[in-house]
């Protein structure tokens, strides 16, 4: 059991920053403290890319929030955020780690410490929220969570709403230096820092576009025609949803896409005959969804993607998964953590699905599975590589 931290009377204080000149001050502090606690508030319904409504700082004793849609240049932030020489703390960063990356123009944010994986690793909890973790280490503090829903976009805001955004980063900086000393008890403060930057590795790092169909769901289903297809169609949806800034399923919905592969429609009237394949979308992307189908019908034989297989149904999968699974477990064991901060079900099967599916180009291609990359790989990588190749 943590004992409750103790909650200054100043952690309401904050200060508005609209101007690049106070930005720049801000950013000074962080440099001479050596770190900095951050949050943002976004919007994401109706766009692929999240637009940002708000920033929240605590940097050197002071939180402030900062306006991004003042006339107010960000790049000291980024700056900040993408050297080496201060630490930035997050809370469940990834969505925070992707905005910083688009705004930043494709900078990886470094020297990362996120509190939702420290609490996790220091035994407070995996998974926590951040109002649950307020909830755990602060006594008699109990987040309001109504204003999540906040329009952000939209000025002016409230003294209400301020309040809540500041709180974010004023009670992550008191936590911080807690969390940081009881992973560094238990020894795992280098992984903490390490999980820190794969999820930044995650979030920020692309799959090459010919090869987007193998991340599709059920794409098993299909025969080497109709993954020729969905090969297509995918990275077409992806590039026109960037360019048109709205969400993939606002192009095509995922099963949508399948069932186009699936039955490779050649007309006006044979779209109209998908199920949930929205008016809208046959009106504006119609004609480049039949055009992306005709040249599928074009590829060689010989070019054919090769089909995929339901992993459950694989020959040896079960007891290759429990292999795994017997080698998460006692890597678990030994750090005294869950074994699903080591491997969740997902991660265990990416591992075999990797190995299994994808040929030797592919994999040279695409990201490494979480299990044979950083720590874990260290650890447990070798093992895990002769029980894939074994079975």
């Amino acid at each position: 059991m943590t004992l409750p931290l103790e909650l200054p009377e100043s952690v309401q204080q904050y200060r508005l920053v609209s101007t690049t000149h106070d930005l720049q001050d801000l950013c000074q502090q962080a440099v001479k403290c050596g770190w900095f606690a951050i949050d943002s508030e976004f919007v994401r319904e109706r766009t692929y890319y999240a637009q940002l409504g708000l920033l929240q700082i605590h940097a050197n004793g002071t939180t402030a929030v900062i306006d991004p849609l003042a006339d107010i240049d960000l790049e000291p932030l980024w700056q900040l955020i993408s050297g080496d020489e201060v630490e930035t703390v997050l809370h469940a960063g990834g969505e925070d780690i992707e905005l910083f990356f688009q705004q930043s123009n494709g900078r990886q944010p470094k020297q990362i410490f996120d509190s939702q994986i420290a609490a996790g690793f220091c035994g407070l909890g995996d998974s926590m929220g951040y109002a649950r973790l307020v909830d755990a280490l602060f006594d008699g503090v109990e987040l309001d969570k109504s204003l999540s829903r906040t329009n952000w976009l939209k000025r002016p805001l409230s003294d209400e709403q301020l309040d809540y955004a500041a709180a974010d980063a004023s009670y992550l900086a008191i936590m911080y230096p807690y969390l940081k000393a009881l992973c560094e008890e238990k020894g795992v403060l280098n992984i903490v820092y390490e999980e820190s930057q794969i999820q930044v590795r995650k979030r920020t790092q692309s799959w090459p576009d010919d090869l987007l169909y193998l991340g599709v769901g059920n794409a098993w289903q299909l025969n080497p025609r109709q993954l020729a297809t969905l090969k297509i169609l995918t990275p077409w949806r992806l590039h026109k949803a960037r360019e048109r800034d709205i969400p993939l399923g606002f192009i095509v919905k995922d099963g949508v896409l399948l069932e186009l592969a699936r039955r490779m429609p050649k007309s006006d009237d044979e779209l109209s005959r998908i199920p949930d394949l929205a008016p809208m979308s046959r009106k504006y992307s119609g004609r480049d969804i039949i055009r992306c189908i005709q040249q599928a019908e074009q590829v060689p034989e010989t070019e054919l993607p090769k089909t995929l297989e339901r992993l459950d149904d694989m020959d040896g999968y079960k007891p290759t998964f429990k292999a795994i699974k017997k080698a998460v477990t006692e890597l678990a064991e030994s750090l005294q953590i869950p074994a699903s901060l080591v491997a969740s079900r997902k991660q265990i099967n990416d591992i075999i699905n990797f190995h299994w599916q994808y040929s030797t180009q592919q994999q040279q291609r695409l990201p490494q599975p979480d299990l044979m990359v950083g720590w874990r790989k260290q650890a447990i990588g070798a093992e895990l590589q002769a029980i894939v190749s074994q079975a």
